[in-house]
């Protein structure tokens, strides 16, 4: 009995082991195909962090013209900076009410341009109506006595007047825009160069809560230091753009205005409504938000340096 005993367990034992084999081969078999499967799968069912940085460097997909969509190259340091963080540039158009023609040419520009409308012209209230209809400052162009000036005329403020006088030649003519933010000098190198003949004009814009800008059209003007010192927010002249009818010459003395305007901070100049100088600034339209300085109107300039600042000389 013992020894069929032992036979019979041999035979379950090799049964048992061949049952093993067999499921261990089964699982290596089901291991291979698993394997083979998943070498199949697609890339794009699972993204390694490798294949996604890849991508992100391919260019992306064509749009409708069937150009690339590459991304863009670095910006640059200067070209992070705000544009209100650039040197700030501030044109007055001079000599506004003549004329209809170079009035609506600058009209329909997107610069930010400051407007000065000479007074009792055939065009004064024409024009300012059509800043006011596209949002343009403007200011009132006082004509004032120039050395060369034997007299003053009728609306020309000059030496031998009263205070009396001055401040209802001032008042009138302001009356006459109703419009107009401020007031600068139309000629005026021997007025403005005259402390009481500019007391009363800064009296009245004083009363009135409007601003001067000080042509300078003379070294000796005291008008702008009468204009502070009477309370007044005031700006003064940096040169002029057009004092030749040559385009070219135009173009050139604006990148000079543009190097001054980088290096003081802040700079405003002036211009005429003259052909070559519309000419220019219609040219300047189309390039202007590129320059190196931003411009900005009168009254952006004057908020500008409320804090206290000063343009220099």
């Amino acid at each position: 009995m013992g020894k069929h005993f032992r036979k019979k367990g041999s035979k379950s034992s090799r049964i048992l082991k061949l049952a093993l084999v067999v499921i261990i081969a089964a699982a290596a078999l089901y291991a291979a195909a698993s394997h083979d499967y998943g070498a199949k799968t697609p890339e794009s069912a699972t993204v390694t962090p490798q294949t996604e940085t890849r991508k992100k460097e391919e260019p992306q997909s064509q749009d409708q013209g069937g150009e690339a969509k590459i991304p863009s190259a670095p910006v640059s340091a200067d070209e992070k900076r705000p544009r209100g963080d650039l040197p700030r540039l501030a044109v007055i158009v001079d000599d506004g009410g003549g004329q209809m023609e170079y009035a609506k040419r600058v009209a329909a520009l997107e610069l930010p341009l400051t407007w000065a409308i000479l007074p009792y012209q055939r065009y004064s209230k024409e024009t300012a109506a059509l800043a006011d209809s596209k949002f343009i400052p403007c200011l009132l162009h006082m004509p004032m006595q120039a050395e060369v000036d034997k007299e003053p005329s009728k609306y020309i403020i000059g030496k031998g007047m009263s205070a009396a006088e001055i401040t209802k030649k001032i008042s009138d003519a302001l009356n006459s825009l109703p419009g107009a933010i401020g007031l600068n000098n139309h000629r005026g190198s021997l007025a403005t160069a005259d402390e009481k003949l500019m007391e009363p004009v800064m009296a009245e814009l004083k009363r009135r809560g409007l601003i001067f800008v000080d042509s300078r059209t003379s070294a000796k003007s005291v008008a702008y230091r009468k204009a502070k010192e009477a309370g007044l927010q005031a700006l003064q002249n940096g040169g002029f753009l057009d004092n030749t009818a040559d385009k070219n010459a135009i173009a050139a003395r604006f990148k000079e205005i543009v190097k001054n305007a980088e290096k003081r901070g802040a700079l405003v100049v002036i211009c005429h409504f003259r052909p070559s100088t519309v000419s220019f600034l219609e040219e300047l339209n189309g390039k202007y938000k590129s320059l190196p300085v931003q411009m900005v109107t009168v009254p952006e300039m004057l908020s500008l340096l409320s804090g206290g600042a000063e343009i220099e000389k």
